[in-house]
């Protein structure tokens, strides 16, 4: 989907001079038919993180609806929310805590959830290492009816997860999804994003200064980073 001159300017918040002074001056990525403008959601996704633009809710929900259908991460790290200083000393305090935070329908009950979390990490760790960690249930059936949810955590102190390279865990993904097919699509989906380069640089970031990024930025990069999963296919 094309997106207009007047998508833009309502997207960023922004007047018509604001616009002509990026596409003039600060290069942004535009194709110009007709005497019209027509922009790629993506690219200029990209674009605006390389600039540092100030990012908008609104500019994340166009590019939302330009590319309905083809992301998975992104939608449910929205659902999921980013949260810095998460507390806990042990794996059990981690989990617990960030099922807290998760929006989770009324019918889940997080007591069961949390010791299947626990027993899933008994079976085999879910650090991935580089102090990365991706908590999920074995049986992911059992949150029939639930949206898919990634929630971001950035943890206060590290915490041994017995993580393949015996470094402790900083930064959790929690997945959570109502079918295996959903499930793998989400497993699979943020491992690939988090070989992308920006996505490291961001969560490196977040993890160091939380103050200093915006969850936007961080759904931005994660955008950007899941539309390269379409151009490999």
């Amino acid at each position: 989907m094309q997106l207009t001159f007047r998508d833009i300017e309502d997207a960023f918040e922004i007047k018509e001079r604001t616009l002509y002074q990026w596409l003039n001056a600060r290069g942004m990525p535009a194709v110009k038919a007709n005497d019209q403008y027509y922009f790629n959601s993506v690219e200029v996704l990209e674009w605006a993180l390389k600039e540092r633009v100030p990012l908008t809710p609104g500019a994340l929900k166009l590019c939302e609806r330009a590319r309905q259908g083809q992301d998975v991460i992104t939608p449910a790290l929205t659902r999921g929310g980013v949260h810095s200083g998460l507390k806990g000393l042990s794996c059990e305090e981690v989990l617990g805590n960030a099922l807290d935070l998760l929006p989770l329908p009324a019918h889940i009950q997080k007591a069961p959830l949390k010791e299947m979390l626990l027993s899933r990490e008994q079976v085999g760790t879910t650090g991935l290492g580089d102090g990365i960690a991706i908590p999920h249930v074995k049986h992911p059936v059992v949150l029939a009816g639930v949206e898919p949810v990634v929630g971001l955590f950035f943890l206060e102190n590290p915490v041994d997860f017995s993580a393949v390279d015996g470094q402790p865990v900083h930064t959790l993904f929690m997945i959570l999804s109502s079918s295996f097919k959903g499930h793998l699509s989400l497993l699979s989906r943020l491992a690939f994003c988090l070989q992308d380069d920006a996505v490291k640089a961001v969560l490196a970031k977040s993890r160091m200064a939380p103050l200093s990024v915006a969850r936007e930025e961080i759904l931005a990069v994660f955008q950007v980073a899941e539309s390269k999963t379409s151009r490999a296919g």
